[in-house]
């Protein structure tokens, strides 16, 4: 495909997004033609408004080295007020991705109040894997530690630290570590 044809792609999906947006890194031509049809379905599914951090990345082996993976925020309204936590990890665990993370420790730069504004990031993949039983996967990152679920159980196991979460405790602290930030600016 070239760049006449993703940008047509992305009009037929309501022309949320724009080229420059899949090309923080590369070319818009190194993202995976299915891989951009379900995103794109996927956003005009969620009707929310969506910032693109990350899609191609060069020197990755994995899911953004295949064009086959993004990373964004989601917002209610935009760049001022993000969707919670827990619609963040439905919205992208109801859709067939293959690769879902939640990341607590995110923050995106805010011109209006010229600072780091800390923030739900979301990774949104559809790699198989390179073996049979890779995928799904699953996962929360907090204070840069990443905790893979256990989709039997629903924890999360961190192998760094050897820790576990759930779901719902992540949620809880990072409410928590919020409202800190916010009672300080």
């Amino acid at each position: 495909m070239n760049r006449a044809d993703y940008l047509a792609l992305i009009d037929s999906y309501g022309g949320h997004f724009a080229l420059r947006e899949f090309e923080i890194q590369g070319g818009i031509d190194r993202m995976d033609p299915a891989f951009m049809r379900s995103v794109l379905a996927w956003r005009q599914w969620t009707g929310l408004p969506t910032m693109i951090t990350s899609a191609w990345r060069d020197e990755d082996p994995r899911t953004h080295g295949k064009g086959m993976a993004i990373d964004c925020l989601l917002f209610t309204r935009w760049k001022t007020e993000q969707a919670s936590p827990i619609r963040h990890w439905l919205l992208g665990t109801t859709w067939p991705f293959m690769g879902v993370g939640l990341y607590f420790d995110w923050s995106y730069f805010s011109r209006t109040q010229n600072q780091r504004i800390p923030a739900i990031g979301l990774h949104l993949d559809g790699w198989n894997g390179d073996i049979p039983g890779q995928r799904p996967l699953r996962w929360l990152r907090i204070g840069g530690q990443y905790y893979y679920q256990n989709l039997s159980t629903g924890m999360f196991y961190c192998r760094a630290n050897g820790q576990t979460t759930t779901l719902a405790k992540a949620i809880s602290q990072h409410g928590e570590e919020h409202e800190q930030f916010s009672q300080t600016t």
